[in-house]
This record gives C-alpha cells, sequence and structure tokens, in this order.
C-alpha cells in the first residue's frame, strides 16, 4: 500500500510541476525607465554621494570616445583618472525597484590594467551590500581589452519591492580610467497589451520570463532574423516595414508551454540621413575631406542610414558629374577642389549631404592620414603611467612606432612627414629623432627602407594654442609605387630621466580601425634590451596616429583622352535624368566611353 501512496505523490508531484510551467517573454524595447542617472550636468550629479580616499575622483567629463556617440542627447559622463591609493565610490539615491525591472549602464575603459584597479558594483538594501558586478572579473570572463564603450544589464528580479541604492566603488593603485553614462532602471511591460516599437533594420532583445524549471525554449520570429531560435534571449532584426507576432514554446523535459503576442513588434520607417563613403584609393587629410589621384576611376560609397531606396549624386569635377546610383564609379580628369552632394530618398522621407567646394582634392599634393574630420575634436595621448607613453617616450621596450597607409592608385612621391605631439619635454635635447618610409613587406609589417631623415628631440614642435606639426623633410622626395602598401615609421624615442615625448593619436573602441603599429626589443637574459625585436599591429587598442606624409601624385600616366585609338573597354550611356544604360535613351544621351591600350584606361565623354 505505501509502494502505490509514494507513486500516486510522485505523479501528483509531476502533475502540479507541469501546471506550474508557464510561457511568457518580454523584450529590452520594451521596457519603460522610471529611473535615469546621465550625469549630464552638475546638478544632475549632485543627485548621488560620493566619497574619496585620492585628489583622483568621480568628476563631471568625457572619454577619449564621448557616450554621444551611443546617446546623441549626452553632454558628459561620469569619469575617474586612475592615480594612486583610490577608494573613490559613487553612490545613488534609494531607489524603490518594482516587478520585472532591469539594471542597465554603460561603462568605457581600456582592459590593459584593470588588475591594478577597477570598480565593483554593489546593491545596497537595509545596509547589506551584494556584488552585482566585479569588473575585472567581468572583463576576464570576456577577455576584454576595449576600449570601447560597453553595456551591462542585471536582472533586478531579486530586489523586486525593495528599496535598493546602487554604488560603484573604485579601488586601486594605477589602474585604468573609467567613464560611466546611461545609468537606467526600467520595468518590462508584460500585460497581453505589451508591444514593442522600432525603426526598420533595428533589432529586439527579448527576453524568457516563463515559470516553471524550463530546460527548452524555441522561438518563431514573424518577419524577423533569424526566424527561428532556441537560444533563451535571443537578439532579433527587423528589415521590413510591418507588425510582427512572436511565438515561444518552453518545455520542462515532460510537457510544453506556448504563449503568442500577435502584432507584439511594430516596425515603422524612417527618413534617411544620407552620408558619402570614401571610394578606394581616396586618402583621408587634416585638411580636405578626402585626396583622391586623377585619370582613374572611383567608386563613391553610399554610407547612408536609414535604408535610401533612391539616390541622386552631383560630383563635381567628375566624370560622369551626376548619377542615380547607389555607389557611382567616376573620375577626375583635372587637377582642383570639388564639392559632393547626395541626396537618398525612400517611401518616407529624404535628406540631403553637401560638401563645401574644396572637400575633395584630386590630384596635387595633400597631407595624408587615417583620423576622420568627426575624429579631430577627440584627439588625445595614451599615458601608460609608469610606462611612459603609447607613440613616444616609454620603458616597455617599444623603438619604433608606424603609422599604416593604403597603397597609391598611381605611382606617388613624399616629400616630408608631417607629426603633431602632444608634449616635447627633451632632457636629451641631442637625441635623434628619426622619420622613415618604408614599403610594407610580405608579412604585412615595415619592411625595405625607402626614404628616411631626422630631426634632434630639441626640434620638435608644440603650441598648445595652435595646431603645429614638426616637419620631418627628406632630402630627395621618397618615391612610393602604385599598388604598394607604405608606412610612416618614427623613433626611437629618448627615455632618460626628464624625457616625456608623446605623439597625438585618436583613439577607438574593440574591433575599430587600427592603423598603429609598434616595434618591440627582444630582452636579453639580464632584462636588458638587445637590437633584436619584432613589429606588432596594436590591435590591443586600435588607434590612429596624428602622422601625416605629404604625397604628392605623380603625373597622369593614362593615354591621351583627346586622340584615343585604343580598345574600347565600355560604354555608358546616360539620360537628362542621370540614369545609366548599357544602351542608348530615346532623345539625348551623355556617353561616357572608357578605353584601354592594354595598360591604361582613358575616359571620354560625348554630350
Amino acid at each position: 500500500m505505501r509502494k502505490y501512496i509514494s507513486l500516486f505523490a510522485a505523479l501528483m508531484c509531476l502533475s502540479v510541476s507541469a501546471q506550474e510551467l508557464t510561457a511568457d517573454f518580454g523584450a529590452s524595447e520594451g521596457m519603460v525607465s522610471y529611473y535615469e542617472q546621465g550625469w549630464d550636468s552638475q546638478a544632475e550629479f549632485n543627485t548621488w554621494t560620493y566619497s574619496s580616499s585620492s585628489s583622483s575622483t568621480w568628476k563631471l567629463g568625457n572619454a577619449s570616445k564621448p557616450f554621444s556617440t551611443i546617446d546623441s542627447n549626452s553632454k558628459s559622463s561620469m569619469v575617474l583618472n586612475y592615480s594612486s591609493g583610490q577608494n573613490e565610490v559613487a553612490t545613488s539615491p534609494a531607489i524603490d525597484i518594482r516587478e520585472g525591472s532591469q539594471l542597465e549602464f554603460y561603462c568605457y575603459a581600456s582592459g590593459i590594467f584593470l588588475y591594478y584597479g577597477a570598480w565593483t558594483l554593489y546593491a545596497i538594501v537595509d545596509g547589506e551590500s551584494t556584488v552585482l558586478i566585479d569588473q575585472f572579473q567581468w572583463a576576464q570572463d570576456k577577455g576584454y581589452e576595449g576600449p570601447s564603450w560597453e553595456r551591462f544589464t542585471v536582472n533586478l528580479a531579486d530586489y523586486a519591492g525593495k528599496n535598493v541604492k546602487f554604488s560603484f566603488v573604485y579601488q586601486g593603485d594605477y589602474g585604468e580610467d573609467e567613464a560611466i553614462d546611461g545609468f537606467k532602471i526600467k520595468q518590462m511591460a508584460t500585460g497581453d497589451d505589451a508591444t514593442v516599437s522600432i525603426k526598420q533594420g533595428e533589432s529586439v532583445h527579448f527576453l524568457d520570463t516563463s515559470k516553471g524549471n524550463v530546460t527548452s525554449w524555441n522561438w518563431t520570429f514573424e518577419g524577423g532574423t533569424p526566424s527561428t531560435s532556441t537560444e533563451q534571449n535571443p537578439v532579433v532584426t527587423y528589415n521590413e516595414i510591418g507588425t510582427y507576432a512572436v511565438t515561444l514554446t518552453v518545455g520542462d523535459g515532460n510537457s510544453t508551454a506556448t504563449k503568442t503576442r500577435n502584432a507584439y513588434v511594430t516596425v515603422s520607417g524612417e527618413a534617411p540621413i544620407a552620408a558619402v563613403g570614401m571610394p578606394d584609393g581616396a586618402y583621408l587629410s587634416p585638411w580636405v575631406m578626402m585626396f583622391v589621384p586623377t585619370n582613374e576611376p572611383l567608386t563613391f560609397k553610399d554610407a547612408s542610414t536609414g535604408n535610401p531606396t533612391q539616390w541622386a549624386w552631383t560630383i563635381s569635377g567628375a566624370e560622369p558629374s551626376t548619377s542615380t546610383e547607389q555607389n557611382p564609379t567616376v573620375t577626375y580628369t583635372n587637377e582642383g577642389t570639388y564639392g559632393i552632394s547626395l541626396e537618398v530618398a525612400n517611401d518616407v522621407g529624404s535628406n540631403v549631404f553637401e560638401t563645401v567646394d574644396n572637400a575633395i582634392q584630386a590630384g596635387g599634393e595633400q597631407e595624408i592620414w587615417n583620423i576622420a574630420p568627426e575624429e579631430t575634436t577627440s584627439l588625445t595621448m595614451m599615458e601608460m603611467g609608469w610606462w611612459g607613453n603609447y607613440a613616444g617616450t616609454n620603458w616597455l621596450g617599444m623603438g619604433e612606432f608606424a603609422e599604416h597607409f593604403d597603397a597609391p592608385l598611381t605611382d606617388a612621391t613624399i616629400s616630408k612627414v608631417n607629426i603633431y605631439f602632444g608634449k616635447v619635454t627633451a632632457a636629451s635635447a641631442d637625441a635623434d629623432i628619426n622619420v622613415k618610409i618604408a614599403a610594407a613587406g610580405d608579412d604585412g609589417m615595415p619592411g625595405e627602407i625607402l626614404g628616411s631623415t631626422s630631426l634632434k628631440a630639441s626640434q620638435l614642435a608644440y603650441d598648445p594654442t595652435t595646431v603645429n606639426a614638426t616637419e620631418f623633410v627628406f632630402d630627395t622626395p621618397v618615391e612610393v609605387t602604385a599598388g604598394t602598401e607604405f608606412f610612416a615609421v618614427v623613433g626611437p624615442f629618448p627615455n632618460d630621466n626628464g624625457d616625456d615625448i608623446a605623439i597625438l593619436l585618436c583613439r577607438r573602441g574593440e574591433g575599430e580601425k587600427c592603423t598603429a603599429y609598434h616595434f618591440v626589443y627582444d630582452e636579453g637574459a639580464d632584462y636588458n634590451y638587445l637590437d633584436t625585436g619584432k613589429w606588432y599591429k596594436n590591435d590591443d587598442d586600435p588607434l590612429s596616429m596624428t602622422i601625416a606624409p605629404l604625397l604628392k601624385y605623380s603625373a597622369s600616366t593614362s593615354i591621351d583622352t583627346a586622340s584615343v585609338t585604343g580598345q574600347v573597354a565600355s560604354r555608358t550611356y546616360y539620360n537628362v535624368a542621370g540614369i545609366a544604360s548599357d544602351k542608348p535613351f530615346r532623345g539625348m544621351n551623355i556617353v561616357v566611353t572608357r578605353y584601354t591600350d592594354g595598360t591604361h584606361t582613358a575616359t571620354k565623354i560625348i554630350r
């Protein structure tokens, strides 16, 4: 009898378990913020309390990559500069946590020296503190190197109905600079009428809120990419305007439960924002938007956002000068400076990008570098505490630094290299600072030296009130052949007591563009540096240095466009609306014919 009672009890437990399994879900984009801290004013900053054991503590400021790149409305962040003996605390006011809440914030920091100093986030309830996030442990688990703005989220289910303070505690000696922003507490909408609204091309971060001993998840996303998922909390992108249902089926190994939210995701369109992308073969410059060669086909790239479906280009000085293609190919036949405009449109609206007349320089001579115009306002230095500076004086065995440049489309010469320094203190005044142009080797690192020059450390220029480059002039212009990638190499820098030299640079986030390289000397048995070593790309901290060769394109080697007799390579017809075709239109045509003699190309336009 006891055996049957036990079996009956077990079956009852299974039945209760099955009844308790319920499927439900929400999304981060469907959450509503009920507490926000953006540190955008002193008054907002002062709503938190702060304590410090150092002269360097939490304050208003900006990271080298401002939070406005994440939130365009951001004016400043809560920042901290590393120092010695720090125990810096920033604590929120007490907040009543609601059901279905999630904490969200962003942090910007490099990962190199978090071992020496990092923050811990605590939740404080009735004087009792609980660790929510240990930044150092998080970085170890993720393999984080940075610097980049990283989004952190914390499920606050354990704190529902409680009065909670949140506290960032930074402790360390010469750890990392930190910036924190976008601190929000959100509540998920869970009712049957809950919906999510996003723009076309955006993603939804789904959150499983099912109950029971859930061991499997099967999602179906109408109109989404991917259309199905077995992850617990998938991320789905919606590329088409419309309203879509979402279904989740969960299982516990014995039974399943399903929840469908009809018309849950609404995707709306928006007017596009026009933006022009650089053609391959163009260079960025401190003085013009881009620098391009003449008599070479260049394909401008549509970099617009908002899903445009129509394009209208006006590219002054180029042939053709107008186009309705998304990514038009044109040729500049005459040296000069020109403007460019792009109007994009879709069913929602239109937008125009337009430059000044001297935005694009075709042919001639110009400084080139790898820093975009919008990045010039955030130039900085990379100071590494006791170890000195990246791209300057250092005690880490970094001898030379190199800035990589793509290959020119035509032969070119470099007469000098301009370098913009952030500090030039030189106790070793007579030390030679060498600058070289090197071709890229087969391994992609600096190889054959094409030319070199030098200045004394005392000759380096810096003026905090104006743009002032140090000019390293070559006795004879250095020749760089078409198709050859090259480097501008500088160093070594003196590192005696009192030397403190650093090049200005543009730092970026993890995985972003990096054009900086460094040479590291080998260490001997007694830890002295040897003459041998190896080049490395600085992928750990992506950046570009303010190193700007003055590049001059050689005379055109294209065939004579006035009397071309070579083979026709292609012929394109344009009507008065700028529409292209390989066949003539009825009425007036602009005929663009490209010829080749087997080596070079030329373009002739007949109107």
